[in-house]
């Protein structure tokens, strides 16, 4: 048998979906009997096991009771391979059919390889840098804990943790594999032993790799089989939490691999590289989340300056300091709370939320301006300008961005587009499931083929949401997934035997997760948004004037309204208590529940009241509810 292919999965069915649906047509090019494919089930909780067992009988399953961890998952199967060959495949993966026969082709004229990695890409079209990596030295492994290497991605100095010296389409040897796609000779294996049971998760391939090494054999990048590894459906590799379990692993490395003073090094440089990543990760995630919105602010503020300068220059008046800047303080603040209550950095782009958003910050300034004591005026002319710039930030800055970066920018159209690209015999059950979960309001455009110049036709360019049907074949998965990434197009693959939408460039829906709720539902921030104002509107009504002595008025009380104020409650919220209901969107507790106020009497109802309040919400149909059941 030429081929043994090991999948440890926990958790990811859909993925696993996909892996398993990949792997079995790249397995079929080489022949009947030649090759073997083990599931290894580390105790998952979402079904994984049964679906396996019932879906694809031809896979051999091994259904564990606890989660045992990656390397001594993977050396359960290990022990039984037949393969001249042994592949440990990620769950998360996709391989294109022909990866297997380029591989076989070029290891056949290699007989000193021991081990084989290739080119990856995840499911934004992203090219991921541990495709090939060098060994971790202490030095190496600060690099790259810390960023530094992204400094200089090329260097063999800064960047020897991913071999940077090696372009991404370079053939070349390399010293550590990756362990979502491990490629290695049986025979050596059994030479220098299997996976260190020690490393529960991380850390084991590169243990395994300089093994390999040490006893002789060489470890390959090759570049001419590409796949797609979705990385971090199973764990977060962005986050601190992954650093710090990379942080145990690379521990027990340093413990095996290095001695006295490298050892020590190491444990010193991996810390120091904790800090910084922790502190690169809490800057990134606040230029992520309000780069836009400190833009406004800071082009208001500017404003503010510029036409308090303006007016002097051309009058003669020297403004003193505290009003101009009060002045520069009323149109920055206008403009900041604008736009989180109208949600104007949402993307895409709202045209009339961008507009009210500005329209309100013009109105803020003026109404906050005639409220100031004399002291703190300057001239109305100043302030007037400033109103009417100050109402245009928001908009143009948008478009400017539209007009340079449409790839990544662009405005929102009136009607949500959902672009499905799918066999014939696979359109009608995915369209199907796109209606149901979104509703009525969106257009479904059908293709029954995807290429890199199709990303640009007039009805794709619009889509909202591009989903791919898998049984496309996995090189047409991996060729949709970076030419959509050449466009922005938000691309998910949708598995040939379950109705998901996996991958994505805005990687909002878990393995388990359908699309987001509904063209008008909750899922969607900004409806999420309208439900926050609608709460912060009505709870001010109850603190005013009370909530009313009707059958509700224990739920309108003060005290619900101040928990509704701090966010700790919504006034309508969903029943919950049926069975999936742990896939509504997150919502706080609710004060009353969704469609009548009540508890539902049963599951049933519970579960059709909270569908429809997550996939078709209105904020006019709560507030009539919190109005009728205030005086009820």
């Amino acid at each position: 048998m030429k081929l043994t292919v090991v999948v440890v999965s926990f958790n990811v069915k859909g993925y696993l979906s996909l892996c398993i649906s990949s792997a079995l047509k790249a397995m079929k090019r080489l022949g009947d009997g030649q090759s073997e494919l083990y599931v290894i089930d580390n105790a998952s909780s979402d079904g994984s096991a049964d679906w396996v067992l019932h879906s694809h009988p031809e896979v051999q399953l091994i259904a564990l009771d606890e989660n045992v961890g990656f390397s001594a998952a993977n050396n359960v199967a290990l022990r039984q391979a037949k393969g001249e060959w042994v592949l440990l495949l990620n769950p998360d993966t996709i391989v294109p059919e022909d990866t297997f026969e380029k591989i076989f082709d070029h290891v056949s004229q290699r007989p000193e390889l021991g081990g084989l990695g290739v080119p990856m890409y995840d499911g934004t079209g992203a090219w991921l840098p541990e495709s090939k990596r060098g060994l971790p030295t202490p030095w190496a492994s600060f690099c790259r804990l810390s960023g530094l290497w992204r400094l200089a991605p090329r260097s063999p100095r800064l960047n020897s943790y991913y071999f940077g010296h090696v372009n991404q389409d370079e053939t070349a040897d390399i010293e550590v594999l990756s362990g979502a796609f491990m490629w290695m000779r049986k025979k050596t294996l059994d030479e220098v032993g299997l996976l260190d049971e020690s490393f529960f998760m991380y850390g084991e391939d590169i243990d395994l790799s300089i093994r390999i090494i040490k006893g002789g054999w060489v470890n390959c990048y090759f570049s001419d089989a590409p796949i797609v590894h979705f990385k971090g459906e199973s764990t977060k590799k962005g986050s601190l939490s992954y650093v710090r379990v990379f942080h145990d692993a690379m521990r027990i490395f340093s413990e095996k691999h290095f001695a006295g003073g490298q050892a020590m090094a190491m444990r010193w440089m991996i810390r120091l590289g904790i800090r910084l990543r922790a502190i690169s990760a809490f800057l990134h995630g606040l230029v992520q989340r309000h780069s836009l919105a400190v833009a406004d602010v800071v082009l208001s503020a500017a404003t503010g300056i510029a036409v308090v300068g303006f007016h002097g220059a051309t009058t003669g008046i020297v403004h003193p300091l505290a009003p101009s800047l009060s002045l520069v303080g009323i149109g920055a603040f206008s403009t900041w709370w604008a736009g989180r209550w109208f949600g104007s950095a949402d993307r895409p782009f709202h045209r009339l939320r961008v507009l009210m958003a500005g329209l309100t910050a013009s109105v803020s300034v003026i109404v906050v301006y005639s409220l100031l004591p004399e002291a703190l005026r300057v001239s109305r002319l100043s302030t007037s300008l400033l109103a009417v710039i100050v109402g245009l930030i928001p908009f143009l800055v948008r478009a400017v961005l539209v007009g340079i970066r449409p790839v990544r920018y662009r405005w929102r159209t009136s009607r949500p587009r959902v672009t499905v690209v799918a066999p014939a015999d696979r359109h009608v059950a995915i369209v199907d499931w796109v209606q149901s979960s979104y509703g009525s309001s969106l257009d479904v455009n059908k293709m029954s083929s995807f290429t890199r110049s199709s990303t640009r036709s007039e009805n794709l360019e619009q889509s909202d949401l591009l989903l791919y049907a898998a049984s496309m074949g996995g090189s047409e998965c991996l060729a949709a997934i970076r030419a959509a990434s050449a466009h922005g197009e938000d691309l998910r693959i949708v598995p040939s035997d379950l109705l998901l939408a996996l991958g994505g460039i805005r990687r909002d829906g878990a393995p388990t997760a359908n699309l987001s709720w509904g063209a008008d539902g909750l899922g969607r921030l900004d409806r999420m948004r309208a439900k926050r104002r609608l709460d912060l509107i009505w709870a001010t009504v109850v603190l005013l004037v009370g909530g009313g002595k009707g059958r509700h008025s224990a739920s309108f009380s003060r005290k619900n309204a101040w928990r509704v104020m701090k966010g700790e409650m919504t006034w309508i919220g969903f029943h919950g208590g049926w069975d999936g209901a742990e896939r509504l969107p997150e919502m706080a507790e609710g004060a009353l529940f969704a469609g009548t106020g009540d508890r539902a009497l049963t599951p049933e109802e519970a579960r059709r009241l909270d569908l429809r309040h997550a996939s078709d919400f209105g904020w006019m149909r709560d507030l009539e509810l919190l109005m009728n059941l205030r005086m009820d």
